[in-house]
């Protein structure tokens, strides 16, 4: 399985595999999966999302959030199931963003 057929499933199916959709599952997901190919994309994600936020420091998993509800949010905002779901499909559509736009670089290797 690839990440764009991990990515769908994360983002339509995550309930099926894990109870509630929840951000912090869907984060822990997306940790295992990297680790379990072992090539690092999260790493070169975090990177990605810090420089598109001035060079943060912040975890890019915490810059989703700002993008998705502003800055300042925290995952012990998320109040309702809505507000999990738009986070976990922002974090499943950035970074297949990422993803596409390192196609070319990948396709090197």
């Amino acid at each position: 399985m690839g990440w764009d057929e991990f990515l769908w499933h994360v983002d339509h199916g995550l309930g099926l595999c894990v109870g509630r959709p929840r951000y912090e599952r869907a984060f822990s997901a997306l940790v295992g999966f990297d680790l379990a190919r072992g090539r690092g994309e999260l790493a070169a994600f975090q990177e990605w999302m810090s420089a598109g936020h001035r060079g943060s420091s912040s975890a890019f998993w915490s810059l989703v959030l700002a993008e998705t509800f502003g800055d300042g949010a925290i995952e012990d905002r998320l109040a309702s199931d809505d507000d999990h779901k738009r986070a976990v499909s922002n974090l499943c559509r950035l970074f297949g963003e990422f993803l596409k736009q390192q196609a070319p670089t990948a396709d090197q290797h």
